[in-house]
């Protein structure tokens, strides 16, 4: 995006893929600093995110909705186009649905952080749900915004900054400016979900990694004495996505490829937890929550309801339908976005996923099985 902007304001300007590698690196290196030397200033900096967030929101739909041009209700709701050449339109919806699909990427991140929060089976799921509400009404209400005052769709498309929205920005205001200041807002909110990216992996690594569940979980497991942190588990997260980020210099195509993997990831691992999940409801396997209850949840002991959930039907009926929604965005996922892709357009999403599984499954039972009993419980010091 960075160099999307740069476009924006120099049309002479030739991007190169070094120049992507560095700025990559200077991104990651923004978000480790402040995971790590002022990691106390980490829930400020939150907060101070979600103020540039929402009003952030207003400054760019202000100047859209009010600057932008104006496409009647019926072209908005009514025309279809079929930008892959799919056979029918509804076979077309299902494939961009991967658009849409990232809008919730990382809407769990608060659950990788439990176990630095206080009452975390409490404010964990309050944070999510309040920040899937309040996304979900900025989202629709800028989604809405930008459907109405796309102005030509063609040359958004084909912008030279290959990043759409950037040219739709700038039709709607006709102004260098103004454009650049909104997307720089958009970049700057980017800028800071990388530093919420680089906690929650980082905390992920760290905790397979006391689990005795990836390679090296005897170094990785570490924490500095002084401040808490994972320092070995950051700093391992950290040289793999540089690492990562090198191959640009050969393919973009690839290194898409690898990072659209995170959203098949998460999502096939999400499916596993709601079936689980639906299967222990309909069998009644659950007991009801109790404040002062001895240990629960873990092998052996019974399973039990936490402070938040949603009770009866309802909590059953929202189980099946993610089950049955997480089928359908896994199936497309794997998907390429346009109809007979070439060897650039190819969606290798399924060729990463399977050699992941193929590595997982050959490091588990040729070692991990040897020393990985589930989830640790207690340790001893």
């Amino acid at each position: 995006m960075l160099q999307g902007l740069i476009i924006l304001t120099d049309p002479t300007y030739d991007p190169k893929p070094w120049q992507s590698v560095l700025l990559y690196w200077a991104v990651i290196l923004v978000a480790i600093m402040i995971n790590t030397i002022v990691s106390s200033w980490l829930p400020r900096f939150e907060a101070i995110i979600l103020i540039l967030h929402v009003f952030g929101f207003f400054g760019i739909l202000f100047p859209l909705v009010i600057l932008g041009p104006h496409a009647p209700a019926s072209e908005v709701f009514q025309n279809f186009t079929n930008g892959g050449n799919w056979p029918t339109n509804g076979l077309s919806f299902f494939v961009g649905l991967l658009g849409n699909v990232f809008a919730f990427f990382g809407a769990d991140g608060a659950i990788h952080m439990a176990e630095e929060i206080q009452n975390a089976a409490t404010v964990v799921p309050r944070a999510i749900t309040f920040s899937i509400f309040l996304n979900g009404v900025l989202g629709l209400g800028m989604a809405l915004a930008l459907l109405f005052c796309i102005g030509d769709t063609d040359t958004a498309l084909n912008t030279p900054t290959h990043y759409p929205y950037m040219e739709i920005f700038y039709q709607a205001v006709q102004n260098l400016t103004g454009a650049a200041l909104m997307v720089s807002i958009v970049i700057a909110l980017s800028l800071c979900a990388a530093v919420g990216q680089a906690a929650s992996a980082s905390r992920q690594l760290w905790a397979f990694s006391r689990d005795r569940a990836v390679p090296g979980w005897r170094y990785l497991q570490r924490v500095n004495a002084t401040s808490a942190i994972p320092i070995p588990a950051i700093t391992v997260t950290t040289i793999i996505a540089c690492l990562l980020a090198l191959i640009i210099l050969g393919s973009s195509t690839a290194f898409n490829d690898i990072v659209s993997l995170a959203v098949v990831g998460l999502f096939g691992s999400y499916f596993i937890v709601a079936v689980l999940l639906f299967w222990r409801r309909i069998r009644g396997d659950i007991k009801p929550y109790a404040r002062d209850s001895e240990l629960t949840n873990v092998p052996g002991a019974q399973l039990m309801w936490g402070p938040w959930r949603v009770p009866g039907v309802w909590g059953t009926v929202t189980n099946g339908f993610t089950i049955v929604y997480l089928v359908v965005i896994f199936f497309f996922c794997l998907w390429p976005p346009s109809n007979h892709p070439t060897a650039a357009t190819m969606n290798y999403s399924s060729l990463m996923l399977g050699a992941t599984m193929i590595f997982s499954a050959v490091y588990y039972f040729t070692w991990a099985r040897k020393v990985y009993n589930g989830p640790v419980i207690q340790t001893d010091r």
